[in-house]
């Protein structure tokens, strides 16, 4: 008896030493997981989780890749992997437990983009009072959403002119974001209020009053395809809509060498997204099917900025050329690409 009674303890005893000396997280194994984030993965490189200590404890491993079981070495491809933050979970079984683990890794592009070299054809006056938030050119004439409280309105002008013909102010309480037009409807953001407002595009009428999608925590910039209503939220997700604000699909920004965010006034052209980038000189030329930014426009020599408001804000598409302005600023310029 006395004999069994010691087996049972020394079994106790392995059983307690042996559930100790095992790893109870990530860390104990000095695994590279939480680094992957911080590895500048592109597309085309292979996804890696490894071990330093410990590795001879682990029975099997399962690596969640975008909610989807990957092995180990695997190539982040578009098959499994999207431009900008994806998320890699890791479960770690052992003899007796298993060691969970959760981290978002962002994913650039693998080209770089380049610089687009440009002219300025023309120079035409902009209404100084406006703070640009939505520009575009359709029928002959400007279209423009100012923002500001108390200031907010929708108005069109000739090109070459700062006389409106057409001006729709909005009440005090609503803060103008920006404006697209889609098969004869103005849809007019606004920034926190959650209204966006329908207009037709001759009249100015007020058609119907949409709300914001809960997926948007605020709105920016919009534009069209011609299909879709295209939204960005300073975030670096673009979301693709259609008229009735129904969520089609979205898109992550990324570049070769950072994610964007702060994307601001939008233009659709040549069948990419031209966005500007906020408090930047940059205008950004994004495949709107991956995210990658493809090209830009570094703009600095004709930015009027003098504070942190009066910052590059206006797109529009102009025959084969583009008209860039900026909110408050007292010229459009219209540039061709050499």
């Amino acid at each position: 008896m006395k004999l069994l009674k010691i087996i049972i303890v020394l079994i106790g005893l392995i059983t307690i030493i042996s559930c100790k000396n095992e790893p109870k997280s990530l860390s104990d194994f000095k695994s590279n997981f939480y680094e992957i984030q911080h590895n500048g993965l592109r597309l085309g490189d292979s996804l890696n989780v490894y071990f330093f200590e410990n590795e001879d404890l682990v029975k099997s491993v399962e690596i969640i890749w975008n909610g989807k079981l990957l092995k180990n070495h695997t190539i982040m491809d578009s098959t499994n992997t999207s431009l900008g933050i994806n998320n890699l979970k890791i479960k770690v079984n052992l003899e007796n437990n298993s060691i969970s683990g959760e981290t978002n890794v962002p994913i650039l592009n693998s080209f770089k983009e380049t610089l687009v070299e440009f002219e300025v054809v023309k120079e035409y006056p902009h209404p100084q009072e406006l703070f640009t938030q939505g520009f575009f050119f359709h029928n002959n004439k400007i279209f423009e959403s100012a923002g500001q409280y108390k200031k907010s309105k929708l108005v069109t002008y000739n090109l070459g002119s700062t006389n409106y013909l057409q001006e729709k102010k909005l009440d005090d309480r609503s803060f103008a974001e920006g404006a697209a037009l889609l098969n004869g409807k103005i849809y007019q953001l606004t920034y926190r209020e959650r209204d966006i407002f329908v207009y037709d595009e001759k009249t100015f009428e007020l058609i119907e009053t949409l709300k914001l999608p809960s997926i948007l925590k605020e709105v920016w910039g919009i534009t069209t395809n011609g299909k879709e209503l295209i939204v960005a939220d300073g975030t670096q997700n673009i979301y693709f809509f259609d008229e009735k604000f129904n969520l089609q699909r979205k898109i992550q920004i990324a570049g070769y060498a950072s994610i964007y965010n702060q994307l601001n006034e939008m233009e659709f052209i040549q069948n990419k997204i031209y966005a500007n980038v906020w408090q930047t000189n940059y205008v950004l030329i994004i495949n709107p099917v991956s995210g990658a930014v493809e090209q830009y426009y570094d703009l600095a020599s004709l930015s009027q900025t003098k504070g942190s408001d009066d910052v590059l804000n206006g797109i529009a598409a102009y025959g084969n050329n583009i008209l860039v302005t900026g909110k408050n600023w007292n010229k459009i310029y219209e540039l061709s690409v050499k």
